[in-house]
């Protein structure tokens, strides 16, 4: 039997846990500077998942500064990309 993986958590815990350079985790989002970066971490997570069978709805988004300065909500998450998993 083929061994199994949790690939969301294998990466997120060997990345830095704060917003310096374009790739960070909080431990449960990947943050990516760009949204080509999201993008590509979100189909990589999904092929991974996939050919060990598991299907696994992965999600990525963005934290607008417009809305969360308008929302005063502002904090390390605003502007970056955000990838996660269901």
């Amino acid at each position: 039997m083929e061994e199994r993986h949790e690939w969301f958590s294998l990466i997120t815990d060997h990345l830095r846990d704060y917003s310096e350079g374009g790739v960070w985790s909080d431990g449960t989002e990947i943050l990516c500077r760009t949204e080509s970066a999201a993008e590509a971490i979100a189909d990589l997570l999904w092929q991974l998942y996939n050919a060990q069978g598991e299907e696994m709805t992965v999600l990525y988004g963005h934290y607008d500064p417009e809305e969360d300065e308008r929302n005063d909500e502002q904090d390390r998450y605003t502007g970056w990309w955000y990838v996660s998993i269901e």
